[in-house]
């Protein structure tokens, strides 16, 4: 009798763990990097992730029965060991950054409704911009939506110079910064549509307080996509209200105020498959009461696929509309050589110019980058 209990307690444990499923993915990409730099004092040379962001991912999936899922993910974006910089004072010494679950992270509950996440998901416009409107350079080197360079302007979470995910960041308008670009946001509720017909909606929020106490930004997250035989089309929106205190990060001389203010950032990005070439287009901007911060935009790009290798190219410029007019443009080019479905060699090279409004042409570099890539 104590047998057959043990054994039928056993056979529950047994049946219950079927249920859920634990998995550990991710990507990993090193490689050797170049950047010169018409302020030579800023040129570099690193081994450094160029292709993507390297990211180790903790996954549960749990069946709940009656199509319901509840889920979890944990990302970790590793960075690696400092090196580059390597000035006399100890300030100026670069070490190792990143820490755990510094990337997505969310619960969710999933099923014919759709699915709802809690957490600090990647936003749309993220999604728009590397998935959809231009090639598969993700964040690094080449793409348009880098730490570098984006036609967003004003304040975002993940700016350049700034690094910061889930916090709002305000980034100078000036003739040797790039731009702004959204990632991800704490404190998010997002709906995710079922497709419907080739049609998904997704809408996300992330409150603001105001309390003068631990105030934090508001976000609005949104976005409409349409994917059907050739055609993939995506629209998404990112609001950022900056009426709080103390919560916006400012950068040294900026030009933004940030506090007091709203910015929203706008992408429609459209991808067409013709065989073994992908047609992609981008179109989009900021608008904002912050004088200083609007801007529009354009990105063309093209991938093709010649058996084992990926050829990708993209140009994007900014019209800068606010009152200093600093226009910016870009071109990224991308050879991919797959060993197979995971790994890759690869190889990067970007042209940056900051300002294209003025007779000097501002501040440019560009960048060159070879390595490789796997993903798990």
């Amino acid at each position: 009798m104590k047998k057959s209990l043990v054994a039928l307690a056993a056979l529950a444990a047994t049946s219950a763990f079927a249920q859920s499923s634990v998995s550990i993915t991710g990507y990993f990409d090193r490689g050797y990097a170049k950047t010169e730099n018409t302020n030579t004092a800023k040129n570099a040379k690193a081994i450094s992730s160029n292709a993507g962001t390297t990211a180790i991912k903790f996954n549960l999936v749990q069946d709940l029965g009656d199509g319901l899922k509840f889920s979890f993910l944990s990302e970790t974006n590793p960075a690696d060991i400092g090196g580059v910089v390597q000035d006399t004072a100890a300030a100026d010494i670069t070490t190792q950054g990143g820490g755990f679950n510094n990337g997505e992270s969310f619960v969710s509950l999933a099923g014919g409704f759709g699915q709802v996440l809690l957490g600090s998901p990647n936003n749309e416009l993220l999604t728009t911009a590397t998935g959809v409107a231009a090639p598969g350079f993700s964040t690094g080197i080449g793409s348009s939506y880098s730490s570098s360079w984006s036609i967003f302007n004003g304040v975002g979470t993940g700016n350049s110079g700034a690094f910061i995910a889930g916090i709002a960041s305000a980034t100078n308008v000036a003739a040797d910064k790039g731009g702004v670009r959204g990632i991800r946001q704490a404190n998010t509720v997002k709906y995710v549509s079922p497709v419907f017909n080739g049609f998904k909606f997704a809408y996300g929020t992330a409150p603001k307080n105001n309390t003068g106490t631990g105030d934090t930004a508001g976000f609005t997250d949104m976005s409409v996509r349409y994917t059907q035989g050739p055609l993939d089309v995506m629209y998404a929106s990112l609001k950022i209200d900056t009426n709080t205190t103390d919560t916006v990060i400012t950068q040294a001389a900026t030009g933004v105020t940030g506090t007091g203010k709203s910015y929203t950032h706008s992408l429609l990005g459209a991808t067409y498959t013709l065989g073994d070439l992908k047609l992609h287009f981008g179109t989009g901007g900021t608008k904002s009461g912050e004088a200083t911060v609007k801007t529009s935009g354009t990105i063309y790009g093209v991938t093709y696929t010649m058996g084992q290798w990926d050829l990708l190219a993209q140009m994007a410029k900014a019209d800068d509309q606010g009152t200093s007019n600093y226009d910016r443009k870009m071109t990224g080019l991308g050879v991919n050589y797959n060993f197979n479905k995971t790994t890759r060699a690869y190889l990067r090279y970007d042209s940056l110019n900051y300002n294209t409004a003025t007779a000097s042409s501002g501040s440019e570099i560009k960048r060159t980058a070879v390595g490789m890539s796997v993903s798990f």
